[in-house]
């Protein structure tokens, strides 16, 4: 998978982001109004719903809840 560091503004500090998968471009697709997603990238941090453009980090947004990806419990 590929990843790039970028800043969260969620999370505070710098996390890795990976490219939105189809499920996720879609949301994005609905939530901004906009036919072309292919240059937004998420969070990967866990419980993490922030996106954003690499180069642009002021046009990014929160997925829905339903797309939140938790860490496994251990044990």
């Amino acid at each position: 998978m590929r990843t790039k560091r970028l800043a969260c503004r969620t999370c505070g500090t710098m996390q890795d982001f990976r490219l939105l998968n189809d499920g996720e471009k879609a949301a994005v697709r609905k939530d901004k109004g906009i036919p072309f997603v292919h240059d937004y990238w998420r969070c990967t941090a866990s419980g993490c719903l922030w996106y954003h453009r690499w180069y642009k980090k002021s046009d990014g947004g929160t997925l829905p809840e339903e797309f939140r990806e938790e860490k496994a419990a251990e044990g």
